[in-house]
């Protein structure tokens, strides 16, 4: 026997289920709570018995001939609700399903007034032909006070205003997730006042994923392609909102949900073509615009999510990255899009090449400095006739990244900068040469420093190819250093000096003891160059192990 006091307890909850059915839209959270409540509590009260008949009278309903429920509120009354379209009994059977129940809460919970609906709650579940609900009807009764109807109407009208629906979003929007729970798409207006309301926010806090949450949430039981458009659209621009205040994290989020939504095959083929949509927006020129607007404005991000944000987006990215790299005026942004692009450019560095091309030679050196960090030896056919640049600072970039890639043909190609009309070109060219260390590095250096136009250099720049000539501490390079420091002039005697100091530091550099013994006769140098270097020379000899 199904006690009493449960058959009370179901009853409040079917009068609190007609009134949230009515008010929260469609799956939303305290619809589809509702909804599992009175279907659960049905189904335990059907674990007793096979069936449960209800007896309805004007203001009382009754089970087994005892009085459950008794309400003469003509506004709030269920068992008047029923009475008056002459409904008597109303049967539950056990086995019930869930589906039942629901379009049973729809049937009576509709606001006849505002949906206008002529037909009555009979003829409504007459229509659906429910299995498992069964009713009696009398219709020869009339309800003593006929006026009733259009003064509870009325009433009910006046009590549910707009702020009692945005008032339930409200609570269903600070709802925590739950397995339960699902969402579903509201009306236009309701959507765009939640995203109002947050936009509104005095809080610091960004509340945009939480938005995006229930955005997909809603996707879930959205029909057609109008309802899918416009959640689809409501997401841009929560990712746009987000990008604004700097929350890059809800761009992440929203990433991985996309992709694992594909994978799993959440939605249809028509949803996941939309959000392949959201990809594209994500990676459009839009946001990475915006993302560099907030970036210059002074925005700072840990390290982890720029990294993360770069790893999740796609190569169409790669252009309009490159252009808001060239159009930050802050050293600290700058530096924010370069790590990006040092990840994104991996995927596709013919895209990145691109950016070679640019007008602007800082932005050419900045994607050559990119290509030398992303170590690709695919770069380097891109960077190779960058070293006729005219701008001197990409080809010293180009020359650098040449060097690091370590081409097979580096240094056949970087042997004509070792002549080049300007001097920090020349030196970081034999820089990057030696750095190759090959025996073909050691011959091309050796022939620039024997040219006949070496000795005019400035003493900075020989010295600079004697320490990238000591690379190569073997009998043939130490005896031409020691050969020059032996050597005597008589002309240009300032110019042969210079070349004797460079051959000291680079003797200096090698540790070799056995030049000493020049290098100590040379000490008391008038030469004031000579001098410093031999001096140098003789304390790093010392330093290695070397005699005095």
């Amino acid at each position: 026997m199904v006690l009493t006091e449960e058959l009370k307890g179901f009853i409040n909850t079917l009068v609190k289920a007609k009134k949230n059915i009515r008010l929260y839209p469609e799956n939303n959270p305290m619809y589809q709570k509702t909804l599992n409540d009175v279907y659960r509590h049905l189904s335990d009260l059907l674990h007793y018995v096979d069936e449960i008949s209800l007896q309805f009278k004007q203001f009382e309903i009754l089970y087994d001939g005892e009085v459950i429920y008794r309400n003469e509120d003509k506004e709030e009354s269920l068992a008047l609700f029923f009475f008056k379209d002459g409904v008597r009994e109303l049967t539950f059977l056990r086995g019930i399903p869930i589906e039942e129940v629901e379009d049973f809460l729809r049937i009576i919970s509709t606001d006849f007034e505002r949906q206008m609906v002529d037909d009555d709650v009979v003829t409504l579940m007459w229509e659906r032909d429910f299995q498992f609900i069964k009713y009696v009807v009398d219709d020869t009764i009339l309800v003593e006070d006929e006026t009733y109807e259009e003064e509870a109407v009325k009433q009910v009208k006046e009590a549910v205003s707009d702020a009692d629906i945005m008032k339930a979003y409200e609570e269903a929007f600070g709802l925590e997730k739950t397995e339960e729970v699902t969402i579903v798409p509201l009306t236009n207006d309701d959507i765009q006042s939640i995203v109002q309301q947050i936009e509104e926010e005095e809080e610091d806090r960004d509340k945009s994923q939480k938005l995006v949450y229930l955005l997909f949430e809603m996707l879930t039981y959205a029909r057609g392609r109008s309802e899918y458009e416009e959640i689809i659209n409501l997401i841009k621009e929560a990712i746009r909102y987000a990008v604004n205040r700097g929350n890059l994290e809800t761009v992440i989020y929203t990433i991985k949900k996309i992709e694992t939504a594909i994978k799993d095959r959440t939605y249809n083929e028509e949803v996941n073509t939309l959000l392949k949509g959201v990809q594209y927006f994500i990676n459009s020129n839009v946001i990475i615009s915006l993302l560099g607007d907030v970036l210059e404005a002074g925005a700072e991000f840990e390290e982890e999510v720029l990294e993360e944000l770069a790893e999740l987006l796609s190569k169409e990215a790669i252009p309009h990255m490159i252009k808001v790299l060239g159009e930050l005026q802050n050293i600290s942004s700058r530096k924010a899009i370069i790590r990006m692009l040092i990840l994104l450019g991996r995927k596709d560095i013919s895209l990145l090449a691109k950016g070679l091309s640019d007008r602007r030679w800082y932005v050419v050196r900045n994607i050559i400095y990119i290509m030398r960090q992303i170590r690709d030896p695919k770069g380097t056919e891109y960077i190779i006739p960058l070293l006729r640049h005219p701008d001197r600072r990409v080809k010293k970039e180009a020359i650098i990244a040449l060097g690091e890639l370590g081409v097979s043909n580096a240094v056949n190609l970087l042997k004509d900068a070792l002549r080049d009309g300007d001097e920090s070109v020349r030196i970081t060219a034999v820089r990057a040469i030696s750095q190759l260390a090959s025996p073909l590095s050691k011959k091309v250096i050796m022939e620039s420093i024997k040219s006949k136009d070496f000795r005019e250099r400035d003493f900075q720049e020989k010295k600079e190819f004697f320490k990238a000539l000591a690379r190569w501490p073997d009998e043939e390079t130490i005896d031409y250093f020691v050969g020059l420091l032996k050597k005597r002039s008589f002309f240009r005697r300032s110019r042969l000096e210079e070349m004797k100091a460079a051959a000291a530091y680079a003797l200096g550099i090698i540790g070799c003891s056995d030049a000493l013994e020049i290098l100590n006769k040379l000490r008391n140098s008038k030469n004031p160059l000579l001098k410093e270097n031999i001096e140098f020379a003789i304390a790093r000899i010392r330093d290695a192990g070397g005699r005095a």
